[in-house]
């Protein structure tokens, strides 16, 4: 069993950190928000107070951070007490840049990193069905796979450093521009007088089938379960979304790409999260656009 500490118990590290304290490791959380920290106690995830703490003797310690800034600082800030020989496993979506840069600084202290950003929202974390898409060496990978096992369904070797984190960006991008041709086809359906939930059994198995449609739709009562019928609350927030494409077009134009969609969705996103439904479900951009 791993000596595991938790930074970021958030709607989705708290759900990563529970899968791996209930299959018997020992799983040390650390949190800003000590109110999580507390409920997550009771469930098995060890408190503790101080990142310094945290960081020291153990085997593995994970990130699940809001943007590539706070890990960097997290990072530094532990990186004293951080035991050589250790694996770090950043699970935060961020630059690529800053995924590398990491990266170099772990491998002069004699730590392994890897890059490994999730997709599959809060259902998949809670589930257990995340995707990881990582970065870093190989062996490293293989290390690590059992306890990527633990949290998720599907773990994929993307290559060297950082193209975890491209790779996550490429499929936010996509997600995002779909959600949004989703949401504009429903909301041409009801303008239409179409039965929403006849629409999603033909879309579901057609030629438009996908996964904003199959697993995450955005209307309240149609398809599985989805934040859409809590209100939009939980899931992947808008301002998430909207981090995530600037940094992928931070990535196109350094790439050379022509992303115009991407673009288009930076901006209706960003618009999105800079309004009053900015820490809404990103699936609410169907009232956005309507």
């Amino acid at each position: 069993m791993k000596e595991i500490g938790f930074i970021g118990l958030g709607n989705m590290g708290s759900k990563m950190a529970l899968h791996l304290a209930n299959a018997g490791h020992r799983v040390y959380g650390y949190d800003i928000n000590e109110h999580l920290v507390e409920e997550l106690s009771v469930l098995g995830v060890l408190k503790e107070k101080s990142l310094t703490k945290l960081a020291k003797e153990k085997d593995i310690i994970i990130t699940m951070l809001p943007n590539g800034n706070i890990v960097e600082n997290v990072l530094k800030e532990i990186l004293p007490h951080i035991k050589p020989k250790s694996l770090f496993l950043d699970c935060s979506t961020i630059d690529v840049d800053t995924a590398i840069h990491l990266n170099s600084i772990l491998l002069s202290k004699d730590i392994k990193f890897l890059d490994a950003p999730v997709s599959g929202g809060t259902i998949g974390a809670e589930n257990g069905t995340l995707t990881f898409m990582v970065g870093g060496s190989e062996e490293n990978f293989n290390e690590i796979s059992p306890l990527l096992n633990l949290m998720g369904s599907k773990f994929v070797y993307c290559g060297n450093s950082g193209s975890g984190q491209a790779t996550k960006l490429c499929n936010n991008m996509l997600l995002a521009i779909t959600m949004i041709g989703v949401s504009e086809t429903f909301n041409m359906a009801k303008k239409l007088n179409l039965e929403l939930n006849t629409l999603f059994e033909v879309i579901s198995t057609a030629t438009g089938s996908c996964w904003a449609i199959n697993k995450y739709c955005p209307i309240p009562g149609v398809g599985p379960t989805s934040p859409a019928d809590n209100n939009y609350l939980g899931g992947f927030s808008a301002k998430l979304m909207a981090k995530d494409l600037e940094i992928a077009m931070n990535a196109a134009k350094k790439s050379n790409s022509n992303v115009n969609f991407g673009e288009m969705a930076e901006k209706i996103f960003s618009k999105m999260a800079n309004g009053e439904n900015g820490s809404k479900d990103f699936s609410a951009i169907i009232n956005e656009i309507e």
